[in-house]
């Protein structure tokens, strides 16, 4: 009988599901090496390459520790969290290429039919970015304009709202910017609406097979664009990476909530097909293959993700275990338990905030 299972254990009636199932495999099944390797029965040893071993060894112990946490956040994240490192890393499998921080890797590079594909899926048309100051007009009419150190020439007729055509050396006006951005292995499209970043943003991840995440670009940015809805919306640009559960991620502010439920519930159900079951660990199931989660409002690091954030309290735990000594599944949970609690995070719901507003629903479909 597994730890969590066990009626004695005190988070027997706290943690269900497949968070229940992983956690226990987690305090029986990874260990910690002093030679910062990680080792799991199932996976090949996540080791760090002899030659660094030494250099590392010579820093200070804190920066020892934090490199320890690194390599167990990123271990969780991609055995875990989104699936992604589970082929790679299984015993027997050739592929070795192990990297420290997975949501910042560069890929296998930019497939280009398929980043054509989700180009041209993408119905946006750009949006309109405020806070530009017109620093002079150039002689061939451009206009040069600046905000936050960055400097751009921009067209009148092209890029300002009609209102602010004629503005003027010194003014402030919003330019239009491109309906895209390139992020991290991924191609994310902008709503006409921008995205306001306010305090408390929502994230929503799409387990799809490439074609299924062409359609989805579609319908997604079709519908939340007509609705005026601000959001963003990503989907890795390489075929060969859908193997992860998070690749797509939507994103929109908490008080958009309920329209945008209404959208995905009408996008889900035209694709259906194209959604694999799988979901982000800790993340609320919304439908197969359809998982939320807040944006975290207490991070470790800047730019810090969902997945990364939740990881990297799992990592401390079993790190504060280790250096205390204690590498019982006891003693693991509750190391990892007491991480959570300081952070005010409610295990049975891992996918919200501390003290946040449980709004959120799976999703209904119409008969």
């Amino acid at each position: 009988m597994s730890l969590l299972n066990s009626q004695s254990h005190q988070l027997a009636s706290e943690v269900g599901g497949r968070l229940k199932e992983v956690l226990s495999d987690i305090v029986e099944n990874v260990q910690i090496s002093a030679d910062f390797s990680i080792h799991h029965p199932n996976y090949q040893p996540w080791e760090m390459p002899a030659e660094i071993l030494p250099r590392i060894q010579a820093l200070p112990q804190e920066m020892q520790d934090k490199y320890m946490s690194l390599q167990l956040r990123s271990f969780l994240y991609g055995i875990y969290y989104n699936g992604s490192m589970q082929a790679s890393q299984a015993l027997g499998s050739e592929n070795k290429d192990q990297q420290l921080d997975l949501e910042n890797n560069s890929f296998a590079g930019v497939d280009m039919p398929f980043y054509v594909q989700l180009e041209e899926a993408n119905k946006g048309e750009g949006y309109f970015d405020a806070g530009w100051s017109i620093l002079r007009e150039e002689t061939d009419g451009s206009l040069a304009v600046t905000k936050g150190g960055l400097r751009l020439h921009i067209e009148r007729e092209k890029h300002l709202q009609e209102s602010e055509k004629a503005a003027a050396v010194g003014d402030v006006v919003s330019i239009l910017m491109p309906k895209n951005l390139v992020q991290n292995g991924f191609y994310m499209a902008v709503g006409n609406a921008g995205l306001q970043r306010e305090e408390a943003m929502v994230r929503v991840y799409f387990n799809v097979t490439p074609e299924g995440a062409v359609a989805v670009m579609a319908g997604l940015t079709e519908r939340l664009n007509e609705r005026g809805i601000p959001f963003s919306f990503k989907a890795l640009y390489n075929p060969a990476d859908y193997q992860r559960y998070d690749a797509g991620v939507l994103y929109f502010g908490k008080t958009d909530y309920e329209l945008v439920r209404q959208v995905v519930a009408h996008v889900y159900q035209e694709n259906k097909s194209v959604f694999k079951p799988e979901i982000p660990l800790f993340t609320l199931e919304l439908a197969p293959g359809l998982g939320l989660a807040e944006e975290p409002d207490k991070k470790f690091g800047s730019e810090e993700s969902f997945g990364m954030n939740r990881c990297q309290i799992i990592a401390n735990g079993l790190l504060m275990a280790w250096q205390q000594e204690d590498n019982s599944a006891a003693g693991r949970i509750a190391a990892i338990s007491e991480q959570f609690s300081g952070l005010g995070i409610d295990w049975q719901r891992p996918y919200l905030n501390a003290d946040s507003e449980d709004v959120y629903q799976g999703l209904e479909f119409a008969g």
